[in-house]
């Protein structure tokens, strides 16, 4: 739905202001959901039980000046058909930080490194027919035919994880390449024939799609999103957007405040958070909860029927590990890389290239690995440094200026599958059975108590369904009646750790 249309249609239904909402979680959701709110003259309180604000945003800055180079370990890039998130982009003042993204094969002097061969990305495909053999020489498929279908294996290598890589490996060799050969494919190749646009030819041909496996279905219809030519991105930073949002709100923000329990009732919701080493438990009229069901599933649960925890214990996430270094100089200019990404091999996967200007001075950054599913969690499996000196190992080789003494200064990660207060790096509809329905089932209301999370959206993983979901969140408080006139969210009960059975709960991190 429209933005302008969702917030009007708010606006229609706010016939009871004055309600008093407490709000979990100080991601994107839940700081869009507290600024909407206060708009239509209701309070909110945030809890956060992380030490910062921002949630699945974080942009990780080399240096304390303003102009020091950053790497997104969380959200980087905005599709520009994501008209939710652009408004906010707008609404916060940010429209003249908007800049291209560059994305995953646009930069053709990027670099892959197949089998310990290294060579340009433009010339992957030819080397693979050259070395697989197999079903990319087989003559009974055409030259176009055969290029072409190197080409995907050769994308869908570099952006899938493995099980989706071994169900495209099947497909191909089954039936997708008789697919390939009945289609026309020569709009989709470039003019010197070499190189293929991926996006075009899977959003102008959804029979190619309807004849895969599902899981790789609705991957391949991520991949439309992520090799777009027309992504976005925030120019300094796209905590600049978590900054601006909580400027905005005049409810308080409390971090460090890790809910442990909660327990929807008829007409209110009782919350038992810990703060300080201290257990709270209080009463509140209305919940937004936004905290990702793989941590809500860890608390205390009650009031809630079959169908809600059904959703909240089944909801699949998809483990995300990215790692960046500072580096010295923006060496990979050298070989005329401004931006995109390669293909490094191994378990590291991608490799971006910052497709903004930082201050020479202060070196300059590169995500020098960003994996998903079983790849990031074998390097969320190691140690810090142990995945630093793998990634550096791993990248050198199509890159080894990194082994230069003085290279590379600083570096930082993170291992979303690991992290305690998103424990996985997003949702995915890959492997379920019904598909992206799932989202409907998560986002539906436990009496006073609403959800909101890119878990409860149409738009996994993307910072587009993570807003929709709270404005829509909003649209559902603002409209909701109560079955008897809640009085304001007081301080119930404050306890000790010392409390057995509230202690318990806190047990369960």
């Amino acid at each position: 739905m429209d933005t302008k249309i969702l917030l009007e249609q708010c606006q229609l239904v706010n016939f009871q202001k004055g309600k008093k909402i407490t709000i979990l979680g100080a991601g994107i959701a839940g700081l869009v959901a507290a600024y909407e709110l206060e708009r239509l003259g209701h309070e909110v309180e945030i809890l956060e039980g992380s030490p910062r604000i921002g949630g699945r945003v974080w942009t990780h800055r080399f240096g304390n000046s303003p102009d020091a180079p950053y790497a997104e370990l969380g959200a980087m890039r905005i599709p520009s058909e994501h008209e939710m998130t652009l408004h906010y982009v707008h609404e916060m003042g940010l429209s003249d930080k908007l800049c291209k993204f560059m994305t995953v094969f646009e930069e053709s002097n990027a670099m892959m490194n197949i089998n310990g061969q290294v060579l340009q990305m433009k010339d992957a495909p030819r080397v693979l027919q050259q070395t697989e053999g197999g079903i990319f020489s087989d003559t009974r498929y055409s030259e176009k035919t055969r290029l072409f279908a190197a080409w995907l294996k050769t994308i869908i290598n570099t952006i899938a994880p493995g099980n989706l890589r071994s169900e495209f490996e099947r497909d191909l060799q089954s039936h997708l390449m008789d697919e390939l050969e009945r289609l026309d494919l020569n709009p989709y190749f470039s003019e010197d024939g070499e190189t293929i646009d991926l996006n075009s030819f899977l959003t102008q041909n959804p029979s190619f799609r309807a004849k895969c496996s599902q899981g790789l279905d609705i991957f391949l219809g991520d991949i439309i999103t992520e090799t777009s030519h027309d992504l976005l991105q925030l120019k300094g930073g796209m905590d600049q957007l978590i900054q601006r949002l909580a400027a905005s709100i005049t409810g308080e923000i409390k971090c460090n405040s890790e809910v442990v329990a909660l327990r929807v009732q008829f007409d209110h919701v009782q919350i038992t958070y810990k703060e300080n080493g201290q257990l709270h438990t209080r009463r509140c009229d209305y919940v937004l909860c936004t905290i990702p069901f793989s941590v809500l599933r860890k608390m205390e649960l009650s009031g809630f029927d079959d169908d809600k925890l059904d959703s909240i214990h089944n909801t699949v996430y998809c483990p995300g590990t990215k790692v960046a270094f500072h580096a010295r100089e923006s060496f990979w200019e050298k070989n005329g890389i401004k931006g995109g990404a390669s293909f490094s091999g191994e378990g590291v996967r991608q490799t971006y290239y910052p497709s903004v200007k930082f201050n020479p001075e202060r070196g300059s950054v590169m995500l020098a690995s960003y994996t998903i599913g079983d790849d990031a969690q074998r390097m969320g499996m190691m140690s810090e440094q142990e995945r630093f000196d793998y990634v550096q190992n791993t990248v050198s080789k199509i890159h080894p200026e990194l082994n230069e003494p003085g290279m590379i200064l600083d570096k930082a990660s993170i291992a979303w599958g690991n992290y305690k207060w998103s424990a996985g790096g997003c949702t995915i509809h890959w492997d379920e059975a019904d598909g992206s329905a799932s989202y409907l089932k998560a986002q539906r209301p436990q009496n006073t108590l609403f959800f909101a999370g890119e878990h409860c959206s149409r738009f996994p993983a993307w910072l587009q369904g993570s807003i929709e979901s709270a404005v829509e969140a909003v649209y559902d408080i603002v409209k909701h009646k109560p079955a008897l006139q809640s009085t304001a969210i007081p301080v119930a009960v404050t306890v000790s750790g010392k409390n057995r059975q509230l202690a318990a709960v806190g047990s369960a991190w």
